[in-house]
């Protein structure tokens, strides 16, 4: 017991800026070294270890204490500790090039479904269409005006998904393409009547007079009937060609979501007139096809 009180005389005396007293011998034993550990597990509980600092243990084959640093570059403060560890005991030795261990807990995984709200770049737009690319990355499908900025997109809980890859927003179309990262799961789904969602199963054309219904991270679900296709909407940007103009309605930070018929995959919502509040909106969209051939993309669907 006396090494041990000795052990944690050292510690006190090194936290309160004393004269530190030496042993007579470094620790030797096993019983001695687990004493001289114990002393290091005192100061970091006193005086947490610094980031630098992996790990520390008995080492029984060189009788020594061995004490773990990474890369992380050395301070004032690193380089304090390490030295009132060091001060312990001779039997205290110190190597360098250790990795910092991590937690080994999966992290959360969220789920991706058309119509929920994505942030880019201080604006909200919604999310579009699940997708893979040939090699089997995730992808996320949502409008190019919404991403013209690039940068990183993130969920509504301001969890990172990944960045764009590619966005378009000239006569040719309006989409754009995101990669996404790990903690989120590309789905089949788009959000649909109340907190229900839909599947998709594939894609399809719609034709004037068609019914079809949208999803929006702002108002929700809508639904209304083609009136023309093939149209150039001429934004204030410019114009854009191969649009497809609906009844449904729509308003800001609806942009990107999924416009489906049954469980067919249309397009995502370019733009439109008016509201959800007064009759007569208006909503134009980008047709998927031509989205997944410009990319090289297959879109998710259930199976």
């Amino acid at each position: 017991m006396g090494r041990r009180v000795l052990l944690l005389l050292v510690v006190a005396a090194a936290l309160l800026g004393a004269p530190v007293p030496a042993l007579a011998a470094p620790a030797d034993t096993p019983a001695e070294l687990g004493q001289v550990k114990e002393a290091i597990d005192a100061l970091a509980e006193q005086r947490s270890a610094p980031t630098a600092v992996s790990a520390w243990w008995v080492d029984a084959t060189s009788r020594s204490v061995v004490l773990a640093l990474n890369s992380t570059p050395r301070d004032a403060r690193t380089s304090g500790w390490v030295d009132e560890a060091r001060a312990v005991d001779p039997a205290v030795r110190v190597i360098d090039g250790v990795a910092a261990p991590t937690p080994r807990a999966d992290p959360p995984v969220y789920d991706l479904v058309g119509g929920d709200a994505i942030r880019i770049t201080g604006r909200r737009c919604s999310v579009g269409f699940s997708a893979t690319a040939a090699s089997g990355a995730q992808r996320l499908v949502t409008a190019g005006h919404c991403t013209q900025r690039g940068g990183e997109v993130a969920g509504a809980n301001n969890v990172p998904i990944g960045p764009v890859r590619s966005s378009v927003f000239d006569r040719t179309g309006d989409w754009s393409v995101v990669d996404v990262g790990p903690g989120w799961r590309a789905t089949p789904s788009v959000a649909a009547e109340g907190s229900s969602t839909r599947s998709i199963t594939g894609t399809a054309t719609a034709p004037v007079g068609a019914s079809v219904c949208r999803s929006g991270s702002t108002t929700g679900w809508r639904c209304g009937t083609v009136t023309a296709v093939d149209v150039t909407a001429n934004y204030a940007a410019g114009p854009v060609q191969g649009l497809v103009l609906t009844t449904a309605c729509s308003e800001g930070g609806d942009s990107g979501g999924p416009f489906v018929s049954g469980s067919s995959a249309l397009g995502v919502l370019s733009g439109g007139t008016g509201d959800c509040t007064t009759a007569g909106g208006t909503s134009l969209y980008q047709p998927i096809d031509e989205v997944l051939r410009a990319e090289g993309l297959r879109l998710s669907t259930a199976s």
